[in-house]
C-alpha cells in the first residue's frame, strides 16, 4: 500500500488549486463573450460588439496573469468582478432593460463573489469586502433601472422585440446556469481543501504513514468487530539506538531513518495490515482480526530481519540500524488500550534483553 507524502507548503498547493479552478471559470467567462460576439459580428455590429472585443482581450489575457506572481494573480480575480459589473451595466445600457443582462448581477452576488473576493484578505475584511460589493450591485441594479427607464441613451441599440425576448430568455438560462456552475466549482475547491486538511491531520509528513489519530479510528474499527476466536493483534516498533544515530549523524540523517524504514514498513502492509508512525522513532503495526497472530509474528520476524540488514548512507557512510519489536493479541475482555499496553510492555522486555529481538 502505497501512500504519498503530502506537500510541506500547503498553501502553494492550495494556491495551485485555486489556480485550477480559476482556469476553468475564465474559459467559462471567455467562450461566453465569443458567443455573443460571434452572432453580432454576422448580423450587424453593434456598440456592444466593442465592448465584448475588450472583455475577450481581458479574459485571453488572465491565462497569461496565472502563470505570473500571487500578487497580480489574486488583483486579476477581484478585477474580473469589476469586468462582469462593466459588462452588464453597458449591456443593459446599450440593450435596454428587456435585454435581461441585469440577470448576471445575481449569479454574480449568489456565486461569484464567495469564490474569489479577495482571497488574499482575512476572513473579517474579507467579508466586509463581500458586503460592500453586494451593496454595488444592487446600487448598480437601481441605477440602471432608473436609466433605462427615463433617460434617452444616444447610444443605444434598439432590438427587435423577437431578439430582446430571446435574449432575455438566455440571459436568464445563463445568469442561473451560472450559479450552479459556480457552486459546482467552489464545491470542488472545498472537497480539494478538506482532503488535504484531513491528509494532514491523519498522515505525518515526513514518512507519509498514518499517525496516531489515523491508527486510534483503526483500532476503534478493529476492536469492534474482534471476537474472543479472532482477535487483531499490534506491534510496537521501537528503532534502536536512535538517540546516538541523531547525536552522531544529525537530525537530518535521522529522518532520512525514519523515512527509510518507513518505506521498508510499508512493503508489508495490506488490506490486513497497517502501519503508522506512532511517535518519535516509534511505529505501530496492526493486523486485522483475519490475520492469524503467529502469521503475524512472522511478517514481524522478516520486517526487523530486512531492517537489520538494510543499508542506511548517512553523510557518505553505510551504517546498519536494528529495530526492537514487542506485539501482543487481542483477547476478549481486553480494550485497545489494554492490548497496546501489552505490545509496549514486550518492546521494553525486547530493549532489555538485547535489543534487535521479537518479543510477542
Amino acid at each position: 500500500m502505497e501512500t504519498k507524502i503530502p506537500n510541506a507548503n500547503y498553501k502553494d498547493s492550495l494556491l495551485e488549486c485555486d489556480k485550477k479552478q480559476f482556469l476553468e471559470t475564465n474559459k467559462m467567462l471567455l467562450m461566453f463573450h465569443i458567443l455573443f460576439a460571434i452572432p453580432e459580428l454576422i448580423v450587424s455590429p453593434t456598440h456592444m460588439f466593442v465592448v465584448n472585443l475588450f472583455s475577450i482581450a481581458f479574459y485571453l489575457y488572465g491565462f497569461v496573469i496565472v502563470k505570473k506572481s500571487k500578487k497580480h494573480f489574486v488583483i486579476y480575480q477581484q478585477f474580473i468582478m469589476l469586468e462582469i459589473m462593466a459588462y452588464v451595466f453597458f449591456a443593459v445600457i446599450i440593450f435596454g432593460w428587456n435585454c435581461g443582462f441585469q440577470y448576471w448581477l445575481f449569479s454574480l452576488i449568489c456565486s461569484f463573489i464567495k469564490d474569489y473576493a479577495s482571497p488574499d484578505k482575512s476572513e473579517e475584511k474579507r467579508s466586509s469586502f463581500i458586503n460592500a460589493l453586494v451593496v454595488v450591485n444592487v446600487f448598480e441594479f437601481i441605477i440602471m433601472f432608473l436609466i433605462t427607464k427615463s433617460i434617452n441613451i444616444p447610444f443605444a441599440d434598439t432590438l427587435p422585440d423577437n431578439v430582446g425576448t430571446a435574449l432575455t430568455i438566455i440571459n436568464a438560462f445563463l445568469a442561473f446556469s451560472a450559479v450552479g456552475a459556480f457552486t459546482r466549482i467552489y464545491t470542488k475547491q472545498m472537497e480539494y481543501k478538506y482532503s488535504k486538511l484531513h491528509y494532514q491531520a491523519d498522515y505525518d509528513q515526513l514518512t507519509g504513514l498514518g499517525n496516531r489519530y489515523y491508527m486510534n479510528d483503526l483500532l476503534t474499527e478493529e476492536e469492534k468487530h474482534s471476537t474472543q476466536r479472532e482477535g487483531y493483534s499490534v506491534a510496537m516498533i521501537d528503532i534502536d539506538h536512535f538517540k546516538k544515530i541523531n547525536d552522531t549523524y544529525g537530525h537530518n540523517n535521522g529522518d532520512v531513518v525514519l523515512s527509510e524504514i518507513a518505506k521498508i514498513l510499508s512493503k508489508y502492509t495490506s488490506d490486513n495490515i497497517n502501519v503508522c508512525r506512532w511517535g518519535g522513532e516509534e511505529f505501530l503495526l496492526v493486523s486485522s482480526h483475519r490475520v492469524d497472530y503467529r502469521d503475524f509474528q512472522t511478517i514481524l520476524e522478516s520486517v526487523r530481519k530486512e531492517i537489520s540488514t538494510h543499508l542506511f548512507l548517512l553523510d557518505h557512510t553505510n551504517i546498519h540500524c536494528t529495530v526492537s519489536v514487542g506485539a501482543a493479541h487481542f483477547y476478549k475482555g481486553l480494550s485497545t488500550q489494554d492490548i497496546i499496553e501489552s505490545a509496549d510492555n514486550n518492546l521494553y522486555v525486547a530493549k532489555q534483553s538485547g535489543r534487535n529481538k521479537l518479543i510477542a
